[in-house]
């Protein structure tokens, strides 16, 4: 398989067992433009939902912000035998040989020191945008020292928390330098049964938000991003109904540097609270709770790393090289359907000051472009 290093033209692969199995490259996604008007490009780029809410919100404090960046990507497609596929009429026994394909492009090249100073400078920008639309901005120097955003820490995941996704997808999340992941979403992956039985007793993560809400008077924020590298899509596994033949697998990659996530609002107009079992407990209802985010990712043509090698151990190649004679032999044999698999990865090189660079100008772009659209609703 021959490597191409283009900003645009990704490795295509080919497999053939009776039927062939490909990837390819997908359309890049349109560049978001620092140098046109924030509130110009929002609509484009921004959905809102629970938007009603935002009617009086003036006075806000990020209470968790967290940065989560693709490291490894990867995604796998089949062709399937449909209902009887390659069933002979004289003895209904089936002789197709199958193809599963598996794609990764793995991130090299960023330090976690870096990862963690580009968190900290987005979390910090996210504060200065959501400042600079018009909201009147608790210091994280104040929240720092609440008792309550102590405790919520204190309860929290450890930085960087490996989240994982389908296949050998891979992300890290980071928090702020010197604190933990105390996002109910990354808390409840980890711990969601203690969460549950925590909530009974008022201590939970989302109650503790709600209580440093109150006691510092402000409507909080949440605000989440992921930084990603590679872009993969595959046409699956199974054909429609498992009723018909699905002849090809192609799984299609674009490498290109793209920020997406949100900025949720917890008004402290909507918060209800009340006693229960003794102990206070206060909420903002989901429904109640307005939420800005990506309609679509906002992405940088820039090229950001310096090549992209064939990273396909010797193992993986004697894997598939088993299944396909597996396959193959079992096909001649016409008496059972089989599945040749294969398997290639890719190592993206990365150049960590332009990941940087631009890592910073698409996490500063989004979140302008939510922080304006947030204050055109309140």
């Amino acid at each position: 398989m021959n490597t191409l290093l283009s900003a645009r033209v990704i490795p295509s692969l080919s497999v053939l067992a009776l039927v062939i199995g490909c990837s390819s490259t997908s359309e890049s996604l349109p560049d978001y433009n620092p140098a046109t008007n924030a509130a110009a490009q929002a609509d484009s780029f921004i959905y809102a939902e629970n938007e009603e809410y935002m009617k009086g919100v003036n006075k806000i404090g990020v209470m968790s912000c967290n940065v989560m960046f693709g490291m490894t990507s990867s995604a796998s497609a089949s062709t399937s035998g449909g209902f009887r596929a390659g069933a002979t009429r004289a003895t209904g026994t089936v002789s197709r040989s199958d193809v599963k394909i598996s794609v990764t492009y793995t991130a090299s090249g960023l330090e976690e020191t870096e990862l963690q100073r580009l968190a900290d400078q987005a979390c910090e920008n996210a504060e200065l945008e959501l400042s600079n639309a018009g909201f009147e901005l608790v210091p994280h120097s104040k929240i720092k020292t609440n008792k309550y955003y102590q405790e919520l820490h204190a309860g929290g995941q450890a930085s960087p928390f490996e989240f994982k996704g389908k296949g050998d997808t891979r992300y890290l999340v980071l928090g702020r330098n010197g604190e933990t992941i105390s996002d109910p979403r990354y808390i409840s992956t980890a711990s969601g049964f203690s969460q549950v039985f925590k909530s009974i007793g008022g201590d939970s993560s989302e109650q503790i938000e709600d209580f440093l809400m109150k006691d510092l008077g402000m409507t909080g924020v949440n605000i989440n991003l992921l930084i990603d590298f590679a872009s993969l899509q595959s046409d699956g596994d199974k054909s429609f109904a498992g009723l018909s033949n699905k002849d090809t697998a192609k799984v299609d990659a674009s490498i290109q540097l793209a920020v997406s996530g949100d900025i949720r609002f917890q008004p402290i107009t909507q918060q209800k609270c009340w006693s229960e079992w003794g102990k206070e407990k206060c909420m903002v209802k989901p429904s109640h709770q307005p939420v800005f985010g990506s309609k679509r990712d906002v992405a940088s043509s820039t090229i950001f790393y310096e090549s992209i090698e064939d990273a396909t151990t010797t193992a993986d190649k004697v894997t598939s090289g088993l299944t396909k004679t597996l396959g193959f032999l079992s096909a001649l044999g016409g008496t059972s359907s089989s599945v040749a698999r294969d398997i290639t990865r890719y190592q993206v090189n990365i150049i960590p000051t332009v990941y940087e660079t631009e890592s910073k100008k698409l996490t500063s772009g989004l979140v302008e472009m939510a922080a304006t659209k947030a204050v055109s609703k309140k």
